[in-house]
Formats: C-alpha cells, structure tokens, sequence
C-alpha cells in the first residue's frame, strides 16, 4: 500500500468523514460515521476521533491530521476563528488552529470564511471552503476563478477570484423544506410514499423564477394548486422543492447580476441527488453546470495541508496562529 502522508476530516455537524490520503488525488482509505459535533457525548471529540480512525492513528503516529467543517465551531471541538474575505489557500493555511490530542500529537483545524455585506449583515461558511478549493483543483485550476454552488441544509452560493473567496451568499433552502414538510399545512396535504414527480418539480422552478411577489406567496400557490385540482397532491412535494430551489437560483441572480454581468455557468459540489435537482432546475432556466468530481473535501484539505507545510516525514513548520 503506498505510504500515508494525510488524515483528512470532513467533520460536520451530523456525520463526519475520514480519509486517509497518499497524493492529492489518491484515497487508499475511508471512514464514515455518525460522529458529527451536535452527536459527539460530553464534548468527547478525541473519542470520537479514535473511533473514527483509531487504527491509522496508532500506525502512522507521524501522519498530520487535517480536520475542516463544524469541528471548528464554537460547538466544536476548538473554535477556529473565521478567515475574512477574500480568502484563499494562503490565508487559511495561515490561520489553521492547533489541538493536542494523546502523544504530543496535534490535530489542525481549517478555519471557515466570513464576508459583511454593505448593509453590515455577515455571512460565513465551514467546510465549504475547503471543498471549493478541491473542486477548484479539477474544475478551475487553470484560471482559478468560478462560481460555486453547494446544495444542502443551507445552500451556498460562492465566488472565487484568482483562488480567493470573494463572495459568498447562504440560502437555507434545505432547511425550509424540511421545516415546511414536517410542520406546515402544505406538509398535512402530501401523502406518505409519493413517487417523484418530475413535471411538478419543473414546474415549480419556472413560477418561482418568474413570479414577482416573493417567497412567501409562492409557497401558498403549493396549497392553491392541489385546492382546485390542478397539480395532484403526489406532485406537491416535488412542487415546493422546485419552487424553493428556483427561488434561490433568481435571488443569486438577481444578486450576482448587482455585482457583475451574470454568470453562464456554475460548479456543483455536494450529495448526488441534490446536485441533480440543482442541475435541472439551473437547465430550465439557461445556466449550464458541472458537478465537481469525487472527494473535493479530501483534495480540499490536501491543498491546504500542502500549503501550511504539513506534508513530509515530520511536521517541522510552525503554522502561524495571528
């Protein structure tokens, strides 16, 4: 087996990811678990580790250990504090937070990036950033700029200018779903074990995109419909994913078009199925996409890790905490 040089952890807030790495693009190891910070009991992150990936450590005692994501959260095992943007490699390589964990040994943490908007709202990100930056490695490496969007819980959408965040944008469309679907009057009305609905979907993305009146009203339409047969009510959870996902597409858009002319197309890196959904509902209304290969957290934190110095038969670098 070729020799270790990397444990990488893509750490979050339900599960977390373990790989352990050979080259940037070559993962002789995985581990998964549902160990995220809000699961770990009594703030026993280094059990957790252990039982994450306790047999890489006890043989390579020598191997850094790159984590990135809510593990460096203030429910976390260590607050790593936010990188403002712009932000690139440099800058977080810079700012990685040490921990010790048994043996003298130390855990790095990536710090998650901040931006404040004009009207003195921030905005931020953990273990965004570093699946970026592993996207970027096979989707823009050459010109290191594009558009990001990472589908999830909460949605963001990034810009990356000559490899720094410039931009970033956070809708909590996931987290809507679910909350509409478990405690709204339009979750009472969809039927336990519905097939999806392709057209439903569809058609909520093209009436949130041209539809003036905002969110709020267009999820009544998904109560309207179904009242007067004119979506079934099998479609209407596909409905309001597409109207929320649509939603979110027109205010980037409308937002990106403030700060530059549109973009024709954007890199989506996140689960399968939500990727999937983002690239029909991006289609219907002419943006293009990509979906960022395999592992992007894992090349991600080989970036980084290569940057601040971590990588080689010992850890001598000191990596700066300002």
């Amino acid at each position: 087996m070729p020799t270790p040089k990397l444990i990488a952890l893509d750490w979050g807030t339900t599960s977390a990811r373990a790989y352990l790495m050979a080259e940037e693009s070559e993962v002789i190891g995985q581990r998964s678990a549902p160990l995220g910070v809000l699961n770990v009991k009594d703030g026993d992150f280094e059990g957790a580790l252990l039982e994450l990936c306790g047999p890489w450590l006890m043989v390579r005692t020598e191997t850094p250990i790159l984590a990135s994501g809510m593990i460096g959260s203030r429910q976390g095992w260590a607050e790593a504090p936010y990188v403002s943007c712009p932000a690139g490699m440099a800058e977080l390589s810079a700012h990685l937070l040490p921990v010790e964990i048994a043996r003298r040994r130390k855990l790095w943490i990536v710090p998650g990036v901040s931006i404040t908007a004009p009207d003195g709202i921030p905005d931020v990100m953990r273990g965004e950033e570093t699946q970026i930056f592993g996207a970027l490695t096979f989707a823009e490496r050459q010109q290191g700029s594009g558009l990001f969007v990472l589908p999830g819980t909460h949605s963001k959408w990034v810009r990356v200018v000559d490899g720094r965040i410039v931009w970033i944008r956070t809708f909590m469309t996931g987290e809507l779903y679910s909350i509409l679907v478990a405690h709204s009057i339009l979750g009472k009305l969809i039927p336990t074990g519905e097939a999806p609905d392709a057209d439903a979907f569809e058609r909520g993305v093209n009436h949130a995109h041209n539809d003036p009146f905002g969110l709020s009203s267009l999820l009544f339409s998904a109560r309207t419909l179904p009242l007067f047969d004119k979506l079934p009510a099998t479609g209407i959870a596909d409905y309001l994913s597409g109207l929320l996902i649509g939603h979110e597409i027109y205010t980037a858009e409308r937002a990106l078009n403030a700060i530059r002319p549109a973009f024709d197309g954007v890199t989506l890196v996140g689960e399968t199925a939500l990727v999937r959904n983002y690239q029909r509902a991006l289609t219907l209304v002419g943006w293009s996409s990509t979906s960022a290969p395999a592992f992007p957290a894992a090349s991600g934190l080989w970036r980084i890790a290569e940057k601040a110095g971590l990588l080689g038969e010992r850890v001598e670098k000191s990596v700066s905490l300002a």
